[in-house]
């Protein structure tokens, strides 16, 4: 059995019942709500979620050491999509986005980027409180997130679709992307 064999048995790929498939992006660092986002827009509207610290944790490779994550994921996403599923990408689309962007478009399936905000004092204490466990696979800490946002620029303005809060309510703010873009 080969590799994207044993990560599709992993990772199953679903049939799904979306039309017109499509994927959610995040413009957004560490620490500031990617998978929780992910998890609340999942449940109200059905995408499959792309967890990359999840992939990360099964290849025991939490350096990207190599490019194998993002080949499967990207083998993993065609393929839910090919099987009307909308698909969350629960990572962090702001690394190299301008060769991601292209990626995307090349695809042809509509995408949304929202970008993340969130006071930095609360991505500390976020931060300093994660464990990584069966809920939560990422190891990065407050470092990793300085890190980023010292060396990782954000998505063009003009390319974001919608923006959240974390700090704030989510549901609402969620709930007014999908009216915004009818994603039920």
């Amino acid at each position: 059995m080969d590799i994207k064999d044993k990560f599709i048995k992993e990772f199953p790929v679903f049939k799904g019942n979306k039309e017109n498939p499509y994927i959610i992006l995040f413009d957004a660092y560490t620490g500031m709500g990617k998978s929780t986002v992910a998890k609340a827009i999942a449940k109200k509207e059905g995408s499959i979620i792309l967890n990359n610290d999840q992939v990360r944790d099964w290849l025991d490779d939490y350096n990207d050491s190599t490019t194998l994550k993002d080949e499967l994921q990207k083998y993993r996403l065609e393929l839910l999509l090919n099987n009307h599923n909308s698909c969350i990408c629960d990572s962090c689309f702001c690394h190299h986005w301008k060769e991601k962007i292209k990626y995307y478009d090349k695809l042809g399936y509509k995408y949304y980027i929202i970008r993340l905000e969130c006071n930095e004092s609360v991505v500390k204490e976020r931060l300093l409180l994660r464990t990584k466990n069966a809920e939560n696979y990422s190891i990065a800490d407050f470092n990793g997130y300085l890190w980023m946002k010292e060396n990782v620029d954000h998505v063009d303005d003009n390319l974001i679709d919608f923006t959240i809060h974390t700090e704030k309510n989510i549901e609402e703010q969620i709930e007014e992307f999908i009216k915004k873009y009818h994603l039920k």
